[in-house]
């Protein structure tokens, strides 16, 4: 299960052990290493709070949404989410826990909500790279065949999806008693079913579309400048197998009781906060490079970016239809 177990969250295993009462936590005191990680991760989720709020915006309310920006508005949406939650988490832990007696529940359900937001960002990146590939693959049968309300239909059943495996890993298993940091036979069933789909299913099928859309990148750049939306979506995709990964294999390591570094986990919490928070920065970078002037900067780079979606579909369409035809 996906509980980071640092001493600052590790407060649903072991914060409540030997307390009479388990539905309130007790002020902890925390170590130096613990208040300098906190408060590096706390900086780095508002600045991630802002940058999502920034695209939430600005796709909610001010660029026309197309097949491309309906995944983006709700990738903003699952990182946004992932980010106030782990804030939160933060304060009570690193705050209000230090003064204050607080429900269990609450930390319960911020942690809920927590892996609600990390398991989405997983599936909504698998999705975007799947739509892109088959863009690239089919680009006729993309143009003309695909449903219309496609992206919006897959983002809901997507959300659902976290939602239903989410509540199983947080709620399903936590009324049986057992040794206090070992697993239940319920929570190994939960997590081996999560780790086979989110290791053996979801993070394959992700690296595979995004391998193809590298590929075309690669074979783009021969002739022209390749599209921006290719850059940002393989840009996304390697920042969260680099920074958002390590947080799951930490949770593999502690499962299967291998020895590693505590400081792995530290540094995965960490790359955790980065990975959500990072997104905004490429789009705003991605689609600021065809231009010097920062006049209309953020407004214009998301303009830049996602206007490719459909400028690329139909000229790789009428390419195809005049070969077709030839």
């Amino acid at each position: 299960m996906m509980k980071p177990s640092i001493n600052a969250l590790n407060t649903t295993e072991t914060g409540v052990s030997n307390e009479t009462d388990t539905n309130s936590t007790s002020p902890t005191f925390l170590s130096t290493s613990d208040i300098a990680l906190g408060s590096a991760c706390l900086l780095i989720s508002l600045i991630g709070l802002v940058g999502n709020g920034i695209v939430l915006w600005f796709l909610g309310f001010r660029i026309k949404r197309n097949k491309f920006t309906v995944y983006i508005l709700n990738l903003a949406m699952a990182d946004f989410l992932f980010l106030l939650c782990y804030c939160s988490l933060l304060i009570c832990i690193f705050i209000v826990l230090e003064v204050f007696d607080i429900p269990m529940s609450v930390i319960v359900i911020l942690q809920a909500f927590f892996i609600f937001a990390y398991n989405t960002d997983l599936y909504l990146l698998t999705a975007i790279s799947v739509e892109r590939c088959l863009s690239v693959l089919y680009p006729l049968w993309y143009q003309c065949k695909r449903p219309k309300h496609q992206s919006s239909v897959v983002c809901g059943l997507l959300w659902a999806l976290s939602c239903l495996l989410s509540s199983l890993e947080s709620f399903l298993c936590k009324e049986e008693d057992h040794e206090i940091g070992s697993y239940s036979s319920c929570e190994q069933g939960v997590f081996i079913s999560l780790c086979v789909l989110n290791f053996l299913v979801f993070t394959p099928i992700m690296v595979f579309s995004s391998l193809t859309l590298l590929i075309r990148i690669w074979r783009t750049s021969q002739l022209q400048h390749p599209p921006k939306l290719y850059i940002v979506i393989s840009a996304t995709v390697v920042v969260f197998l680099a920074f958002a990964m390590p947080l799951r294999l930490a949770s593999l390591l502690r499962y299967r009781h291998v020895d590693h570094p505590e400081s792995f986990e530290y540094i995965s919490i960490l790359c955790s906060s980065i990975s959500c928070s990072f997104n905004p920065f490429i789009y705003f970078l991605v689609g600021s490079l065809s231009r010097k002037k920062a006049k209309d900067l953020l407004q214009g780079a998301l303009q830049r970016v996602f206007k490719d979606e459909t400028e690329q579909e139909t000229e790789t369409t009428n390419s195809q239809i005049t070969k077709t035809e030839d």
